[in-house]
């Protein structure tokens, strides 16, 4: 049985000031918008010191029970893996959607291609849009690699990110040469530091750093198992869980590493660092995916390599795993290759950062399904009714299939939420402590559009896989504003670039041409600070989208169209989270686990990855002893 190991939070001590010029620069104090205690806080830290002073000696149903799961996300499917290896064997998995994978969405594109590393000529071939979840990483995301193993999927490195200003003309720069410039000038404005030396400057910078993982570990204990820290945390750490990001980072002096999180942060999806909670930033900005950016390459103050080695030790980064990597060392025959194709390759494989699934994110989820019998997809439920009144009666669901008008009702023994716990409110049976949760949950919301830039030799906008455009994430205000770009054929398939023939025209969509540009474009459409009714809708959105693409440097811009002529934008709900001292529910959830007969699941529960969600569930088999 997998052992989860209990993740403690710490009681914040009292801190004495730092007068170590060189450890204390910014004298910011705790602002005084650090949300008040919640009265409740006592009472339910002695409900969750019982709970953990009870922790189940037998699971509460039978191998045999009939389980009900609502969700076929990462969430959903990989809890109902967990209990079919556990011996479940009526486990049934019920989605509303016509696929499975949730925010895993691949879209799958047919198109000519040119081989740049062996014969030109043109086949077709299918090319995997990643419309959402894209990524892992060799720890955070290992029990999703286990999977992948089981079912004979490999990964391919992804790009390195790479930064452009939005001007054309300009070069990308890979993500730590921004780093380098972006640090002296933050230097230069640090008035405190014109007697210390070069060696003194890098290391504060390495001590802010250091200073970041103590801090860290204060708040959510020293474990790189990435599970939650299911311990609630006391009052004064909960206050500074609750509190703004990069209010944090300013009042623990943290201002020279700030400019790390608009990469690692807010550009995946997870919020812009002046308001997200601190709990989320910490529990995503981990030793090991610090691991994945080439910090030696940060040679901004000019040391010597061995001594900035020396500095880096002190930081004990997890050494970068490679697990099912297909990279190769280039021949020097390879290496003397010209072309695009033969750059790009090499590039690619110089700057390994994390992983992309070979042949698309999704297909994780597709093969999966085919090991789970019951997996019922195109379900619209039309009620739950959990019997409070008879704990001895069984769930009833009743629910409709696709275009099928007949309803059906199944009977259950438990329920498993992995679905959106804040959009229930039409089917089921929501009681007075589930709603006090529900209805504090906040959500960020991330649009994904793939576009098509058209061969020109006007086209100054840069042609790198993976571009960053951090300008676009400073402030709130450039909310709608395209901050990433990613071409994925470049991504997964370096060498190959787009050819002529006809595949794929659709309506609008004329044939292929040479060097054409599809790319899936990024956009936060929805943030805490921007009320729901002053949101962009789908068409302004991807007018905003057109204009930053020409603004980059694109003579023209068109809409990727699918097969039914509509245009291929995605806007997710995405990211759920807790504010301030609402950030409470998050272990309001985790004593609430089994109260209803019902277990709650999915990012709500911890944080939006696929590899929290999965961890999450591992804890829970583990505690409950299933």
């Amino acid at each position: 049985m997998h052992q989860g190991v209990n993740r403690q939070l710490f009681v914040s001590p009292s801190r004495s000031a730092d007068n170590d010029v060189k450890s204390d620069l910014s004298g910011v104090r705790v602002p005084s918008a650090i949300p008040e205690n919640d009265a409740s806080t006592a009472a339910r830290q002695k409900s969750a010191e019982a709970k953990q002073s009870t922790r189940p000696t037998d699971a509460p149903f039978a191998k045999d029970s009939r389980i009900a799961i609502v969700g076929a996300g990462p969430a959903g499917l990989t809890m109902a893996y967990e209990l079919q290896k556990k011996g479940y064997t009526r486990v049934d998995v019920y989605e509303k959607a016509s696929r499975v994978g949730g925010m895993t969405y691949t879209k799958w594109d047919t198109a000519p291609l040119v081989d740049h590393n062996v014969a030109k000529t043109c086949q077709i071939k299918v090319v995997p849009h990643e419309m959402g979840a894209c990524y892992l990483t060799a720890i955070r995301h290992r029990h999703i690699l286990d999977i992948m193993d089981e079912m004979y999927l490999e990964t391919v490195p992804m790009p390195s990110m790479e930064v452009y200003s939005g001007k054309p003309g300009d070069e990308p720069m890979h993500f730590e040469d921004w780093m380098q410039t972006t640090y002296q000038g933050v230097v230069a404005k640090m008035n405190k530091w014109p007697g210390l030396t070069t060696e003194d400057k890098a290391e504060l910078f390495l001590r802010q750093l250091n200073k970041y993982f103590e801090e860290r570990k204060r708040l959510l204990g020293d474990d790189e198992n990435f599970l939650f820290p299911r311990q609630r945390p006391d009052s004064e750490a909960l206050k500074e869980l609750g509190m703004p990001f990069k209010d944090w980072l300013e009042h623990h002096g943290l201002k020279l590493i700030m400019p790390l999180f608009y990469e690692t942060q807010t550009s995946q999806g997870y919020g812009y660092i002046q308001e997200v909670p601190t709990y989320y930033a910490l529990i995503w900005n981990s030793k090991e995916l610090f691991s994945y950016i080439s910090l030696q390459k940060m040679d901004f103050f000019n040391l010597a390599n061995s001594k900035l080695k020396e500095y880096m030790e002190q930081l004990s980064l997890p050494r970068r795993v490679e697990h099912q990597v297909m990279t190769e060392t280039p021949t020097p025959k390879e290496e003397q290759q010209e072309g695009e194709g033969a750059a790009d390759l090499q590039r690619l494989q110089k700057s390994f950062r994390a992983q992309m699934v070979q042949g698309g994110f999704m297909t994780i989820w597709e093969r999966l399904v085919k090991k789970l019998p019951n997996v019922h997809k195109d379900v619209t439920i039309l009620k739950v009714d959990r019997r409070g009144d008879k704990p001895a009666k069984r769930i009833q669901i009743t629910y409709t299939i696709g275009d099928n008008a007949d309803a059906v009702t199944a009977q259950h023994d438990y329920l498993m939420l992995a679905c959106k716990l804040d959009d229930m409110e039409d089917w089921l049976d929501i009681q007075d402590d589930e709603k006090a949760i529900f209805d504090d949950i906040l959500n960020y919301e991330l649009t994904t559009t793939l576009v098509r830039i058209p061969a020109n030799p006007g086209n100054t906008i840069p042609t790198t896989p993976h571009m960053f455009l951090p300008g676009k994430l400073l402030d709130i205000k450039d909310v709608n504003r395209c901050y990433v770009t990613r071409t994925s054929l470049k991504c997964v398939s370096p060498g190959l670039s787009y050819g002529e023939g006809d595949a794929g025209a659709v309506g609008d969509r004329p044939a292929w041409a040479p060097n054409d540009d599809t790319r899936v474009c990024f956009q936060y459409s929805g943030i805490d600070s921007v009320p729901k009714e002053d949101r962009k809708s789908n068409d302004e959105l991807y007018k905003q989208l057109e204009a930053d693409l020409k603004e980059y440097g694109a003579q023209a811009v068109k809409p990727h169209m699918q097969d039914d002529g509509t245009m291929l934008q995605e806007r997710w709900k995405y990211m759920p989270h807790f504010k301030g001292a609402k950030l409470g529910h998050l272990w309001d959830l985790w004593e609430l686990q089994n109260t209803h007969r019902t277990f709650y699941l999915g990012s709500v529960t911890c944080f939006e990855s696929t590899a929290d969600v999965q961890s999450y569930n591992r804890q829970l088999v583990d505690y409950y002893q299933l």
